[in-house]
């Protein structure tokens, strides 16, 4: 069945603003500022993630995914070939990042039951072996 449009009343569109003091990192500091902006490209999801880490330093990445649990090509990140991503309830979106035929890494979004926050579940295998397990909380803004 192909993907269906995603709907603009979709819960996970918006702009998301990182809580750090709420937000858990096993592997790493957490950032101390960061947007989460979520948008709907026809049946895909885009991602606009920008943040600033713990040296004041600026990052962001941006890539689109469609949530219909199939694996796709992924451009653009020496770390990941494929990417998977399933709606898996109207609350919550996963996706699993591939290296060839090995999940790297797994991302669980999570919102509140009044939409208003997102916990942001991270776990994988780094470049250099090591696992990791992050949580990252985010309010709608």
């Amino acid at each position: 069945m192909p993907a269906q449009p995603i709907p603009p009343d979709d819960v996970f569109l918006g702009t998301w603003v990182l809580q750090p003091a709420q937000s858990q990192y096993a592997f790493g500091q957490p950032p101390k500022t960061g947007t989460y902006q979520v948008s709907a490209l026809g049946h895909q999801y885009r991602m606009d993630i920008r943040w600033t880490d713990a040296s004041d330093n600026p990052f962001e990445t941006a890539y689109q995914s469609t949530p219909d649990g199939v694996v796709y090509p992924f451009e653009g990140s020496p770390a990941v070939d494929a990417v998977c991503t399933t709606r898996v309830d109207e609350r919550t979106l996963d996706s699993v990042s591939y290296k060839g035929d090995v999940e790297i890494a797994h991302a669980r979004r999570v919102l509140s039951e009044d939409g208003q926050s997102m916990a942001v579940t991270q776990s994988g295998i780094t470049p250099e072996g090591k696992t990791f397990h992050n949580v990252s909380v985010y309010k709608k803004q």
